[in-house]
């Protein structure tokens, strides 16, 4: 009982000598257990003092790091934990002439969530939580709404705000990506569009080839589909002898410009013949630099 008293007091004149006076809501109380002889706790360490002075000087900077819950003190080193022997009883481990103590931890029972952080000893729950971004409330379990006003709409540019649980979303206008569509790119703004009926994969017939088409930009709309078919499309569709489609999936907006394979089915052969072409998403829908073709009958097909 008089070590106890003997720490508030010492804890008191360390929060005076630190200008920590006014502590109403925030102040740590927290009460130390019994020690445990000849032990120590492994795999939880925040930091080592050392030397230390005493075991009195290890208990209040446990106090003071407003993370440690327990601590180990022996040959005048101070080992300071985030953790307790109750949560973790196989790390406490035997060490010849260690201590360990631990304290009431409010935070065992871990109340904060959505990966927040708890610290025990704060009022008016014996604990606080340190909510991560998108997170709020005592126990971080209420979801922030980033979309919830016009004024702090995260999305620059026009783009539209769409609440997600801890996080949001940005669907971008034409010509901007970037997860606040920050980002101006040019072929997202200024493309050519491809969105004739029969460029569609769905289309039967032969009489085509792109072997005028300059290299540029692309995006297909209209009849012609939203993108560029990404499976083998049967022979004689897309108004030509040997149709072209994507290998691989389509890329994330965060892939920024990637290339991908086209390939041209005839002959029995998906793969026929090859071209590498750039390819990006813009958010709302996906550009492709197509080069022009040398062999006819070829055509790159759309989908959707």
């Amino acid at each position: 009982m008089k070590e106890d008293h003997w720490l508030s007091w010492c804890c008191i004149y360390v929060l005076l000598c630190n200008n920590l006076v006014y502590c109403e809501g925030s102040c740590r109380k927290i009460v130390f257990l019994e020690t445990k002889e000849d032990a120590a706790l492994q795999n939880h360490l925040i930091r080592t003092i050392a030397p230390s002075a005493s075991e009195h000087f290890c208990r209040v900077q446990c106090f003071l790091e407003n993370a440690c819950v327990s601590y180990n003190y022996g040959q005048e080193t101070c080992q300071l934990n985030n953790s307790t022997a109750a949560e973790h009883p196989l790390d406490l481990k035997a060490k010849p002439n260690f201590i360990y103590r631990g304290i009431e931890n409010s935070c065992s029972s871990m109340p904060c969530l959505n990966h927040g952080t708890c610290q025990s000893g704060f009022d008016p729950h014996g604990y606080r939580c340190f909510c991560t971004a998108g997170f709020t409330g005592t126990q971080c379990d209420k979801d922030i709404d980033e979309c919830a006003s016009s004024k702090s709409n995260p999305c620059q540019n026009g783009g539209t705000c769409i609440n997600e649980l801890g996080a949001f979303q940005c669907q971008c206008r034409e010509g901007f990506i970037g997860a606040r569509c920050e980002t101006v790119v040019s072929e997202c703004a200024s493309y050519f569009t491809l969105n004739a009926s029969d460029r569609n994969e769905d289309y039967r017939g032969r009489t085509k080839c792109d072997n005028k088409l300059e290299t540029k930009w692309y995006r297909f709309q209209g009849q012609a589909g939203r993108k560029l078919a990404t499976t083998c499309p049967q022979i004689h569709r897309c108004n030509t002898d040997i149709p072209g489609w994507m290998k691989g999936k389509h890329p994330n907006v965060e892939d920024g410009k990637v290339q991908r394979q086209v390939c041209f089915h005839g002959y029995n052969k998906c793969c026929f013949r090859s071209t590498t072409i750039d390819v990006r998403n813009c958010g709302a829908y996906f550009v492709y630099r197509l080069n022009k073709l040398s062999y006819c009958n070829s055509r790159y097909c759309g989908t959707g």
